[in-house]
């Protein structure tokens, strides 16, 4: 297990990697650059505070003899901080070829760190259901993190966009959607295959969550999973409409919710080494 503050500034590296696969989904040809400027300037803030708060803890995991692992995931993560840096300095410029490569070495990075890190949460072998479903979880988190992230923020652009058309909206509240149910079947599914296959160790974990932190478990589900879906079918009734405004409101509570919910998440990361 690791300490909260570990599981927690994941919290941030996850929002930004998962805000630009979300800012991915939009069309680029049909949104205004200041949206990129403005929304990867957001993204890029959360990442740098992430990394300036593991500043220390990848210090401590350096001397403790984990040199491997953590420089690894150390390079990966300032690897993922240098070509956002790079791509959000292509949108002042009209190199497009460099724009799109940093664009999607940044994916690339960002994605393959995030996956670095969810292996140094279990301690199971590495052919073995924990390989697979950690990752997927991190990943799941990260994609759902940024769709609520970037549904906002695209929401607050309308504001000033009056006259853009909904469909990119449109296109980053399915993204949340997509993402949000995927999540909500990936906490349904992962505890039953952890406790058919998973080591003992999981079991043992899976076991003293249910036994010691339900209540946790419970809070967690409900608000970062019932009510967003609650959420979503509402904020699509606004989009229908087209109300904008009212789809931004919305889509601010559904961050709380995703935001209270993953950081409930990541105190379960910490006390049982589990990634739901």
């Amino acid at each position: 297990m690791q300490a909260f503050p570990t599981s927690f500034l994941l919290f941030f590296y996850q929002v930004a990697v998962g805000g630009l696969f979300a800012i991915a989904a939009t069309p680029f040809h049909e949104m205004e650059r200041g949206f990129y400027k403005s929304t990867g300037s957001v993204l890029f803030v959360i990442a740098l505070l992430g990394l300036w708060g593991k500043g220390d803890l990848y210090r401590t995991l350096l001397y403790s003899c984990k040199t491997l692992a953590t420089g690894t995931e150390m390079a990966l993560h300032l690897l993922f901080i240098i070509f956002f840096a790079l791509y959000l300095f292509s949108l002042w410029g009209e190199r497009v070829a460099f724009r799109a490569r940093t664009f999607s070495l940044s994916l690339i990075t960002g994605l393959i760190g995030l996956i670095q890190s969810s292996l140094g949460f279990h301690q199971a072998p590495f052919l073995s259901v924990e390989t697979l479903l950690y990752p997927v979880g991190f990943v799941l988190s990260a994609l759902l993190l940024g769709g609520v992230t970037v549904g906002m923020l695209i929401g607050h652009w309308y504001l000033i966009d009056t006259g853009q058309s909904i469909d990119p909206f449109v296109r980053v509240f399915r993204f949340f959607v997509t993402f949000l149910i995927l999540q909500t079947i990936f906490l349904v599914i992962t505890p039953l295959l952890f406790y058919l296959l998973g080591s003992a160790d999981t079991v043992s974990n899976l076991e003293r969550l249910w036994r010691d932190h339900f209540v946790l478990l419970s809070a967690r589900v409900l608000v970062a999973q019932a009510g967003p879906l609650v959420l979503s079918a509402l904020i699509w009734q606004t989009l229908k409409i087209p109300h904008t405004m009212a789809a931004t409101g919305l889509f601010y509570i559904a961050l709380l919710g995703v935001f209270v919910g993953e950081i409930l998440g990541r105190q379960i990361l910490s006390l049982t080494g589990l990634p739901l």
